[in-house]
């Protein structure tokens, strides 16, 4: 369950298992704890992975296994010992890449909350993330290149399925919060889903992180206020009534 507070907040739910089941709390420890081989690997991937976001931010998907190395700062052997290919690199630092945006999805409001303000932060948000990691990147995941590996293929599939659900998520929170009936309509879906896109961070260059959050929350608290009295509900709460501020 997540709440927002001003800032982007959640309660997470222990996975550790409850119950006796045979298991004393030494040798749960030992059975989940990582071995220092395992736990070796696992930091040294984190890194390549690191250093991959950043050469791919600058180079796009093209980015090589040297520009790669030289940003996780360990060599190219390192780099091969753990990833058998460029393309299983690249497949697993778009996959990283979405969890990092997924990391920064704004809590849903609560009953009472200024989504004016919310709107705002979560939009500026999103889109200062997003021009931090993207770079150059994002434009080779949205242009055809024949040849592309069938890995990160899927793994840039996976960003349109991922941008639909969490664009969808936040169409259905304002919504909600702003006590729409229903579904929200299809075009405020799709109005969200256009906004919270790289296409949107990027459409206006001279414009920093946080004019465009400002203007993309101006752009989809109107289209909210035009579907809202389509539906038949025209009063807003007094604190909803303003645009937000740029």
């Amino acid at each position: 369950m997540t709440r927002y507070n001003g800032t982007m907040d959640a309660r997470e739910n222990s996975s550790v298992p409850n119950g006796n089941d045979g298991l004393t709390d030494e040798s749960l420890t030992s059975t989940l704890r990582p071995t220092l081989r395992e736990d070796s690997r696992d930091r040294a991937r984190a890194r390549i992975v690191q250093g991959a976001l950043i050469a791919v931010a600058a180079s796009g998907l093209d980015a090589t296994i040297d520009e790669i190395a030289e940003a996780a700062g360990v060599s190219r052997r390192t780099v091969f010992r753990h990833f058998t290919s460029h393309s299983e690199l690249i497949a697993a630092t778009i996959s990283q890449g979405l969890s990092v945006l997924s990391s920064h999805i704004p809590a849903t409001p609560a009953p009472g909350t200024d989504v004016q303000a919310w709107l705002d932060d979560s939009l500026t948000t999103l889109h200062a993330v997003a021009r931090r990691l993207l770079g150059r990147a994002f434009w080779d995941i949205h242009i055809d290149r024949p040849g592309t590996p069938q890995e990160v293929m899927g793994a840039i599939e996976d960003i349109a399925v991922q941008r639909r659900n969490f664009s969808d998520s936040l169409a259905q929170s304002a919504w909600r919060a702003l006590e729409g009936r229903g579904e929200p309509p299809r075009f405020v879906v799709d109005a969200f889903f256009q906004q919270v896109s790289g296409f949107a961070t990027y459409a206006l260059p001279q414009y920093s992180a946080q004019e465009t959050g400002q203007l993309s929350a101006r752009i989809l608290w109107l289209v909210l206020n035009a579907a809202l009295e389509e539906t038949g509900r025209t009063s807003l709460s007094r604190s909803n009534k303003a645009s937000p501020q740029g």
